[in-house]
């Protein structure tokens, strides 16, 4: 799986292969652009099997069999999701191998990142990191924060099931930021994309985005409803509140966050110092203890848990998904 940093345009590598052999192919692959996102919001609708367009790859000029191609910037405003075909022949047979691409919000900028951790600019400077290096260590950064925080830090599109309760509020797994689809027991109440309302409760997003909930003090009064021949919502109110007890909803929207908090970049910065660290090496292995003649060293136990880092396990807490207030 690649990945693409949003608003960038950074390499996309793919390695010719010919009996098991690194092999420059005959000419240049092309490269087929498909959008993939499942994104409802979008409209016209996103049609997976439309080309969007070809490419021209570029030779790795040291790297054999290697080739890489760039998306255009407008392809990497959003997060979302793309198929590429390689096309390309070897020894005048041709082959196809397809790619996904993701363009994924990083959670820091890697060259602010590299200047806050003293990294040299200069190739020559033994403290150097490539590109490839600082992207590399935060997407290590990133994969554990989001594993042991269990929530993703940019907006995705997404869908949950949650049991009502019998009340007036509905609680999410996760951090809601757009509500686009609200279904109860496969029956469609709401679609904002689409401006259709069954329901006619007022639902809103918490302040915390973790619950739906009814305002009901923007609801008319039984009687306007009555009036003009229609049943009002409270006439669902059977066991005290809007989401019945043991109805299933489905909740389809936009989840995460649309900015990184700043504890979160920190965290980021941090875990990627520890990715460039000697004792990685060391703690990746599950290793307890090392010695040697006139030294000695333990690891804690909670080395082993959370993100390896106890200033970064104390900085997310608040994040960690079961730690936080739902609504």
């Amino acid at each position: 799986m690649a990945e693409v940093y949003l608003n960038s345009n950074s390499p996309i590598y793919h390695s010719v292969y010919w009996h098991g052999d690194l092999t420059d192919a005959d000419s240049l692959p092309t490269v087929l652009v498909y959008d993939i996102t499942e994104d409802p919001a979008i409209s016209p609708p996103i049609n997976p099997g439309t080309l969007l367009r070809t490419l021209d790859s570029v030779k790795m000029e040291n790297d054999m069999g290697t080739y890489a191609v760039y998306l255009p910037l407008d392809y990497t405003t959003r997060t979302r999701q793309f198929k590429l075909v390689w096309q390309y022949a070897v020894g005048g047979v041709g082959t196809a191998k397809e790619h996904r691409v993701f363009v994924i919000t990083p959670y820091t900028d890697i060259t602010q990142a590299a200047r806050e951790l003293g990294f040299g600019t200069d190739p020559s400077d033994p403290q150097y990191k490539t590109y490839e290096e600082l992207s590399d260590a935060e997407k290590f950064a990133r994969k554990i924060i989001e594993n042991y925080t269990g929530q993703q830090f940019y907006l995705y599109d997404d869908v949950h099931l949650v049991y009502g309760a019998g009340s007036d509020v509905l609680p999410l797994p996760f951090k809601l930021a757009e509500l686009h689809e609200l279904y109860a027991n496969d029956i469609l109440l709401k679609d904002t994309i689409n401006s259709i309302d069954n329901w006619n409760y007022d639902v809103q997003i918490s302040e915390s985005g973790f619950g739906l909930r009814i305002n009901r003090a923007n609801m008319l009064d039984n009687t306007v409803y009555v009036a003009n021949g229609m049943v009002p919502p409270s006439i669902n109110d059977t066991f005290g509140g809007a989401f019945t007890k043991n109805t299933m909803y489905r909740v389809q929207g936009r989840y995460g966050w649309d900015q990184v908090p700043d504890e979160v970049e920190l965290a980021c910065i941090e875990l990627m110092k520890d990715y460039f660290s000697k004792d990685k090496v060391w703690r990746s292995k599950y290793v307890h203890s090392v010695q040697s003649f006139d030294w000695h060293f333990e690891y804690n136990t909670e080395a082993y848990r959370g993100t390896g880092n106890v200033y970064v396990d104390q900085i997310l807490l608040p994040y960690v998904i079961n730690q936080m207030v739902v609504i």
